[in-house]
């Protein structure tokens, strides 16, 4: 993808914040009224409204463990909040955490009540009525391509002024010239479920790298159940490859099967690479392991890994159902690049073809259910650029979505003179 994405959180969030920075008492009814989700320990479900005790006031402050993180990396937030006037009382607390683009969660402390399109949510019973303070702390991978990270939160209580708190980090990027290690996976799975993870080692400079390698490390415990292409090294959980000379924008792809562990939470895989001439670049990918549920999946791959202006371009978008329960109420929605025309889809969107998205009503995907969208469009625009697509699938409440991208370069414009023969 050709330029740097800046941060843009989901529009609800943005809808959130702007209503919480104007103070419209109407953002504590609208979020109040959402149906009582399951809790977590030592936390309580919202299911009725209490007066509070006096006039409490809610205080809500956010931080981060590094303000300059380096793409790849790992962060902390951590939201501390409390109730800042002594000897009041405000019940039936609501903390929301809305996660920025450019981040994927491994794991909070404590658990979150629910967790859904980038919303984190956290419950109590009461604040007060001391003011002393509450900790809660969220950690997260940083994504590539990212260079600012905006994050909101928002703290409600019963008949209490909601208070909110922003906080923007921006991302160190990895020095350019050299190797881009990128890695892809489930972000959800069933215990004892197969993982299949996928690492993309690039030459982003305009050298030929040499001697490169790539290492893998398992979570730990996971088996190792194959991988295309076969490693050089196994010594559990360390994988590794020799890649030999990668020259300029040149890649190579691997892909890694393992099994889920029998119990769930969280499980982080980390991946290495390096060059002769480019320092090392890691990555991180989670995993959260679920007993039930129903897992979405999408993968979008196209006709040819680049195309010229002019030329067709055949998107296959393949969605299934990866867990054991049912998915409803389905949607489907793929986010095409600029400077395409669709011409056909084997299933017709709800949206018009000529939309900038295209969304599908697709019901009910059974466990184990799978199909296949085709789309079919023309390449326009100019050349020497990347077609960057995104897609999303998400079901019903309780499911959970699955976000793919791709990347298709655009070729430079080839010129040919012809070949003039003179006699003599």
């Amino acid at each position: 993808m050709s330029g740097k994405r800046v941060n843009e959180s989901f529009p609800i969030r943005s809808i959130v914040v702007l209503i919480c920075v104007a103070g419209l008492a109407l953002v504590s009814v609208w979020l109040l009224s959402t149906p009582g989700l399951k809790a977590s320990s030592g936390l309580a479900s919202v299911l009725t409204f209490t007066s509070p005790i006096g006039d409490p006031q809610l205080g809500l402050r956010k931080t981060v463990d590094n303000s300059a993180p380096v793409s790849g990396g790992q962060i902390t937030y951590t939201l501390a909040y409390s109730n800042t006037r002594l000897g009041t009382q405000a019940f039936n607390v609501r903390l929301y955490d809305f996660l920025p683009a450019g981040v994927q969660l491994v794991s909070t402390n404590p658990a979150a009540a629910s967790y859904s399109d980038g919303v984190l949510l956290f419950t109590a019973n009461s604040v007060g009525p001391d003011t002393a303070n509450h900790n809660v702390t969220v950690r997260v991978n940083v994504l590539t391509g990212y260079d600012q990270l905006y994050n909101h939160a928002l703290i409600v209580a019963d008949y209490v002024t909601p208070t909110h708190a922003s906080l923007l980090t921006s991302v160190t990027q990895q020095p350019g010239g050299q190797l881009r290690l990128t890695k892809s996976g489930p972000s959800f799975a069933l215990v004892n479920g197969l993982l299949d993870y996928t690492l993309r080692c690039e030459n982003t400079s305009d050298v030929t790298m040499s001697g490169v390698t790539l290492a893998d490390v398992l979570p730990t415990g996971l088996p190792l159940l194959g991988a295309s292409p076969s490693p050089d090294a196994t010594t559990l959980p360390v994988v590794r490859w020799s890649l030999g000379d990668l020259s300029p924008g040149a890649s190579r792809t691997v892909v890694i099967t393992s099994t889920a562990p029998a119990t769930t939470g969280a499980i982080t895989n980390t991946a290495v690479a390096d060059a002769r001439q480019s320092p090392m670049t890691l990555t991180v990918f989670s995993t959260q392991v679920i007993s039930q549920g129903a897992i979405l999946r999408v993968a979008k791959e196209a006709s040819a890994p680049s195309v010229n202006v002019g030329e067709q371009l055949v998107y296959t978008l393949r969605y299934w159902n990866a867990g054991n329960q049912p998915a409803t109420q389905v949607f489907l929605t793929d986010t095409l690049p600029s400077g395409i025309t669709v011409t056909a889809a084997s299933r017709l969107p709800t949206t018009p073809l000529s939309s900038p998205q295209a969304v599908w009503n697709l019901g009910t995907v059974d466990v184990g259910g799978q199909a296949q969208i085709i789309i079919t469009a023309t390449v326009g625009g100019p050349a020497r650029r990347q077609l960057h697509n995104v897609a999303d699938i998400a079901g019903q409440s309780g499911s959970y979505p699955d976000h793919a991208e791709l990347d298709t370069a655009v070729n430079p414009f080839m010129l040919y003179l012809p070949i003039v023969m003179k006699q003599y």
